[in-house]
């Protein structure tokens, strides 16, 4: 919503301490939830390809039980990075294949052995293979 000509009016809903504003452009819509001090926690901007959530600030999600997301596809883009943590066992399990690809990669077993199986070959593909170095 780069240019004000494009901007239909805006339509405020006052909620609690909250005001929710609805604006609409030729492109998209826009709904804010904002304070009495001005600040807008979430925005909920209605594009043609879908919904989009923007928070201005972190988001966390606590659940007692299990939470589970199903899309046709999911994409996490992280500007810093990711981390995955579990306090038990860890499965990924996909019907294609499995690609991991970084600068540099470590695998380390931190008690008991490292398995690599495969239904057919084994390929290691190196400069050099070392082996207990």
């Amino acid at each position: 919503m780069s240019d004000s000509s494009e901007r239909h009016p805006v339509r405020v809903i006052p909620v609690d301490d909250y005001r929710l504003t609805v604006e609409r452009s030729d492109h998209r819509s826009c709904i804010r939830l904002v304070d009495r001090a001005g600040a807008e926690p979430p925005r909920i901007e209605l594009r043609p390809e879908g919904p989009v959530l923007v928070l201005g600030s972190g988001l966390s999600i606590a659940v007692a039980g299990d939470l589970q997301f199903a899309a046709e596809r999911v994409a996490i883009h992280a500007r810093e990075g990711i981390e995955l943590h579990s306090g038990s066992d860890t499965v990924l399990r996909s019907e294609g294949d499995l690609v991991s690809e970084a600068r540099e990669q470590r695998l380390s077993a931190r008690r008991g052995n490292l398995r690599v199986e495969a239904s057919d070959d084994v390929k290691l593909l190196g400069e050099r293979i070392r082996l207990n170095c």
